[in-house]
């Protein structure tokens, strides 16, 4: 007689990483996302959210993921999408367990006044914020940020002539540095780092110059950087009793670390250590948010990985036949229609540098392209900084 496996539910922007895992850890997934791609449904359920969390009424979706979700499923783990979705993941938690933060974290850090309030009173360092538009500026000196978003979707340089705010807005000042992210996991008390990464952005779009567009794996940072990590981790991570796996965003400038963004989740930047354990890390997310801290392996190969997203720089439908290289993931549908600056799909590249991943990252671009039969003068502006 079979025995059915437990299951865990999968919410987010795009949840093929995170089902991947924890398909490796041996869970049976179901998942609801936004593009129900390939890969995710070569090992999950999946069911489209193509209007995006936010947009559902609360009340009835909450009831429809209640009624279909698998009798098997132990709970719930949520991914990049649901920053300002307090309410949906507080509603959800009186049905099933929710392996993450509590929505409370959501509601601190989705308020700029009591999360910078936050960092004033943890002695942690940030770019200057105001949340009123700046009176003086120079061309690019600010930025203008909403509250709640993700993937660098809700950023923007400040342009006094044009720029517009609401509550969820603030401005923040504009560091050029080099931007990386420490990757973590944590049970409310404790913490260990699972790794740094360098990350990308799309420069192709200019209403969104800071779209998030891949990192850079095992990137190696001073002794004395990573001890202020490690100071700045602790202190969230006792304040917030952050559990499971998490990020944080940060710029380098003569002070060290600012820390500009705290993703109380589950990062793209995962799936640069995936490699490292055999049962996935959505499994040891679990077994932190239930209190058991895992061991974070040592990297046992001096390789880098690295990923980058193709955004679509036109609207165009893919070919019926279209044989996707194995590098490649988030694979759509054959014959899907792609709109212009939507994800097209995931390159993955390991070699033994991050300027060779880098490369790679570049020449894989490239061949994406001309297998969709995107010219390379429509191609040319996606400038990708890695």
């Amino acid at each position: 007689m079979s025995v059915e496996r437990e299951g865990v539910l999968i919410l987010g922007n795009s949840g093929r990483a995170m089902a991947e895992s924890a398909a490796r850890g041996g869970y049976q997934v179901t998942v609801l996302d936004w593009f129900c791609d390939q890969d995710t449904l070569a090992v999950a359920d999946c069911w489209p959210v193509s209007q995006g969390f936010l947009q559902q009424d609360l009340d009835i979706f909450v009831n429809e993921i209640v009624t279909h979700i698998p009798k098997q499923v132990i709970g719930l783990v949520f991914g990049a999408g649901l920053e300002a979705s307090s309410p949906l993941l507080s509603s959800l938690s009186k049905h099933l367990p929710i392996f993450g933060n509590d929505p409370d974290v959501f509601e601190i850090l989705g308020k700029p006044r009591q999360f910078f309030s936050l960092l004033n009173r943890l002695r942690i360092p940030y770019p200057e914020v105001s949340f009123f538009p700046p009176y003086q500026t120079d061309d690019k000196s600010w930025l203008i940020k909403r509250a709640g978003s993700c993937g660098g979707q809700g950023v923007a340089f400040f342009d006094p002539q044009h720029s517009a705010a609401d509550y969820s807005c603030y401005y923040q000042k504009y560091i050029p540095g080099e931007v990386l992210s420490v990757l973590f996991i944590a049970d409310s008390r404790r913490h260990r780092v699972i790794g740094y990464n360098r990350l990308g952005v799309d420069t192709a779009n200019p209403p969104a110059p800071f779209l998030y567009a891949g990192a850079i794996g095992q990137k190696a940072l001073s002794g004395q950087l990573r001890q202020q990590l490690d100071s700045i981790i602790e202190k969230l991570v006792s304040e917030l009793s952050l559990r499971g796996i998490n990020g944080i965003d940060f710029v380098l400038n003569e002070r060290g670390a600012l820390v500009i963004d705290i993703n109380p989740r589950p990062p793209a930047t995962l799936e640069l250590y995936e490699h490292l354990l055999s049962d996935g890390w959505i499994k040891h997310h679990i077994d932190a948010c239930k209190g058991n801290l895992p061991a974070v392996p040592m990297l046992g190969s001096p390789s880098v990985y690295g990923h980058m997203i193709v955004y679509a720089p036109r609207t165009f439908q893919l070919p019926l036949t279209i044989n996707w290289p194995v590098w490649a993931k988030d694979r759509p549908a054959a014959g899907a229609r792609i709109v212009a600056g939507q994800p097209l799909c995931s390159l993955f590249a390991e070699a033994s540098s991050a300027d060779q991943v880098e490369h790679l990252l570049e020449s894989y671009q490239e061949e994406i392209f001309h297998l969709i039969g995107v010219s390379a003068c429509q191609a040319v502006n996606r400038k990708v900084a890695l």
